[in-house]
């Protein structure tokens, strides 16, 4: 009962924070719960923030760039061309939330232990490693209003075209810090 109390507490603190559709639209929504319900907890004040930056209308009319959301957080707003072939990036200390305004994006995700083909070595200071390849991926198609959010343990392979041709994308990227739990 203490568990479900607890659920039902950070449910309703998420809600009033949030568009429904952000994070329990289960059909518009790829997310692993369990890794999101233990990051909420513990950098609840920079979700809240990037979830009410998502939530404000005016979010959706910037032009493309980066803006600051909170210290540790930022967005950027992506206005481009979905890509017929991209290499797979893996973030070790940073966790990526996309959420799609105009286009359709295919995001191939995968385990970081899948990765081949290294193309470039992790850099610490963008926090970013790339490969050529996963031996095993999930693909995920994203439409006006769905979200993806990745964590450390989802390599992923952004922006690449769902039907096979290049498309205009409108989205918004979301940077959050990741903490390990203790």
């Amino acid at each position: 009962m203490k568990q479900l109390s607890a659920f039902i507490l950070l449910l309703s603190a998420l809600c009033t924070c949030t568009p429904k559709t952000y994070l329990w639209n289960e059909s518009a929504t790829t997310v692993d719960r369990a890794v999101y319900d233990r990051q909420y907890r513990i950098n609840q004040a920079e979700w809240d923030a990037a979830f009410a930056w998502l939530a404000d209308p005016a979010s959706r009319e910037l032009p493309a760039g980066r803006y600051e959301i909170t210290e540790r957080t930022y967005a950027k707003v992506q206005i481009d061309s979905t890509r017929l072939s991209q290499n797979f990036e893996d973030h070790h200390k940073g966790i990526d939330l996309f959420y799609i305004v105009e286009g359709e994006e295919l995001v191939n995700v995968a385990r970081p232990e899948n990765m081949t083909d290294l193309v470039s070595a992790y850099n610490e200071a963008k926090d970013v490693e790339y490969y050529r390849s996963a031996s095993e991926f999930t693909p995920v198609v994203l439409r006006p209003g769905d979200m993806i959010i990745l964590f450390p343990s989802d390599a992923h392979q952004p922006v690449l075209a769902p039907d096979g041709k290049r498309g205009p994308i409108h989205k918004l990227i979301v940077k959050l810090p990741y903490t390990e739990p203790e």
